[in-house]
């Protein structure tokens, strides 16, 4: 479904991102685990149109990105939900959800929205409500929604536990989990090395820029560099 080629992406005169390679399947959850500063999120973003690569490839479907605006990739079937949240403060939950189905002009909306409320029973109770005033982990929740109102194929899930509490993670990383079970096809770039890799099917390890280790996420759990420097502890 995804296949980046030697992507470079740089801020300035700063390389973040030096020659990746990766592939994402149809059907797979795909995390890129990593230290920050490691160009994780540098990746999605590029992937999303929301950063111009400096070079290499990026094809969705067998169709090249590069060039396209965000709203064009996001049109293909290509959604990210954004580290930080970034929820619509001043609107209700449900014109929030509404938001995420801009680019589409079909009559299942309403039936799409009434199926996010059903899969968030919390942002149901709380339609109504400005989403300034929900909960962290009420937030991720709607901004997985939001997503999910674009009816995407691929979903880029930037760093979603990030300032939760351990529950609420759980909560949110089964959601992941349920939501490629349903079909959509996830990259999932998330702090919580041991999570992301105890739900993904493959994984990737960045550091400065560069892959430096590939493979199924149950090896990756096991190898020894990646257990000491992001799980703590040694390989059993």
């Amino acid at each position: 479904m995804l296949q980046i080629e030697g992507l470079e992406v740089a801020y300035g005169m700063v390389a973040a991102v030096r020659g990746v390679d990766l592939t994402v399947a149809e059907g797979e959850i795909v995390s890129l685990i990593g230290a920050n500063g490691a160009g994780k999120s540098s990746i999605l973003r590029a992937v999303s149109g929301l950063v111009r690569p400096r070079g290499g490839s990026i094809k969705f479907g067998g169709r090249e990105l590069r060039g396209l605006r965000a709203d064009q990739i996001t049109r293909l079937g290509l959604s990210q939900v954004p580290e930080g949240r970034a929820v619509l403060a001043r609107m209700t939950v449900r014109e929030n959800l509404l938001m995420g189905a801009y680019a589409r002009a079909d009559r299942e909306v309403e039936a799409d929205l009434n199926r996010v409320l059903d899969r968030f029973p919390r942002l149901a109770e709380r339609r109504n409500q400005l989403a300034g005033t929900l909960s962290g982990g009420e937030q991720q929740m709607l901004v997985m929604g939001r997503a999910l109102m674009a009816r995407p194929r691929l979903l880029l899930l930037d760093e979603p536990s990030m300032g939760l509490a351990p529950l609420v993670v759980q909560e949110v990383l089964r959601l992941v989990r349920q939501i490629n079970q349903e079909g959509t096809t996830v990259l999932l770039v998330e702090q919580n090395a041991r999570q992301a890799l105890r739900i993904a099917h493959r994984a990737y390890v960045l550091e400065t820029g560069r892959v430096t280790l590939s493979g199924p996420a149950s090896e990756l759990a096991r190898d020894e560099r990646v257990v000491a420097a992001y799980l703590g502890g040694h390989a059993s």
